[in-house]
């Protein structure tokens, strides 16, 4: 689960991001965004809407899209444990998405509405950072009676989960000792004290060449190329910065990369296991629950897997 402490997801959200944690193909990305939006076509004009750990609020963006299309309204809500503030920080979204209610600081352990407030709740990558059993105990209390709960869910033969994994490699390498962060980190160094750069541009070059090395071996290493990069052109042109410049802008990069890594981890961390899946499965066969389902999620041609769609509806008695 995301706590409060960390701040990587806090960060993530203070930019122009509508999501997290999506494919890295756009096609398998635009098939998710697809299922979203036949779902929320199907729904009837007023819906109550609820999206949890909603961040920049994507599914919101959809379920406002949706609305306009089919000449409908929804009440749009979306809470996350992160300091999230789409309206500040989105600069293209539907209309309808500007009246979209959002709630940061908040659990889904631990959700501030009165009981039956919403006839549907949604989260997409999300829901499974939380205490799965105290927070479906609240889904199914702020549900109304016949409401319906669509989550889309981190598994471990998730496409989405096995790129994140090799991103978290990636700023492993990175970040390892004599690694190109702390190769550059001792040029910059050696800059700011005035002395010679000869040795500390031998280990640079040595820490390049194995990124080289690293992209060939796992490719395509976007991150790793990106900030390679990057370091190599700030090197070469080291005498145009002011030392301290340079170090602040280095010390900047490697907090990114931190908190990205923390991400990262909280993801791994949220995977629905087997064993976690027979926990969500106790809960949504439970009497408050009927129709449960839980299937997993293909996109593309080669049905790669995406992660679950886990779904059930709030009993009407």
């Amino acid at each position: 689960m995301v706590t409060a402490a960390n701040q990587g997801w806090r960060s993530y959200w203070k930019s122009d991001r509508p999501a997290s944690c999506v494919p890295e193909n756009a096609a398998t990305a635009k098939e998710i965004a697809e299922f979203w939006n036949g779902l929320f076509a199907e729904l009837q004009d007023g819906s109550r809407v609820l999206d949890i750990a909603t961040g920049n609020g994507i599914l919101l963006a959809h379920a406002a899209a949706a609305a306009s299309r089919g000449g409908r309204t929804f009440r749009l809500t979306g809470v996350d444990l992160a300091d999230i503030d789409p309206h500040k920080f989105l600069s293209d979204s539907p209309p309808g998405f500007e009246n979209a209610r959002f709630i940061g600081g908040t659990a889904a352990e631990d959700l501030p509405f009165e009981t039956g407030e919403f006839d549907v709740v949604v989260s997409q990558y999300g829901l499974e950072y939380a205490q799965l059993e105290k927070a479906l105990a609240e889904v199914e209390r702020v549900l109304a009676p016949g409401g319906k709960l669509t989550w889309l869910a981190h598994c471990e033969d998730s496409e989405v989960v096995r790129q994140n994994r090799g991103q978290g490699e990636q700023v492993q390498f990175l970040l390892a000792p004599r690694g190109p962060v702390e190769a550059m980190e001792k040029f910059v160094e050696r800059t700011r004290k005035g002395k010679s750069l000869s040795y500390a541009n031998q280990r640079l070059q040595a820490a390049m060449a194995d990124a080289e090395a690293y992209c060939r071996e796992h490719p395509p290493a976007g991150i790793v190329a990106e900030v390679c990069t990057v370091i190599a052109e700030t090197a070469n042109r080291w005498q145009a910065y002011r030392p301290e410049d340079l170090a602040s802008m280095l010390a900047d990069s490697r907090q990114r990369l931190i908190r990205h890594r923390q991400r990262i981890n909280d993801l791994v961390g949220a995977v629905i296991t087997p064993e976690r899946l027979q926990r969500i499965e106790q809960c949504l066969a439970g009497k408050a629950w009927s129709t449960a389902s839980i299937t997993m999620l293909r996109a593309g041609a080669e049905e790669v897997p995406v992660g679950l769609i886990i779904s059930s509806e709030r009993r009407t008695t």
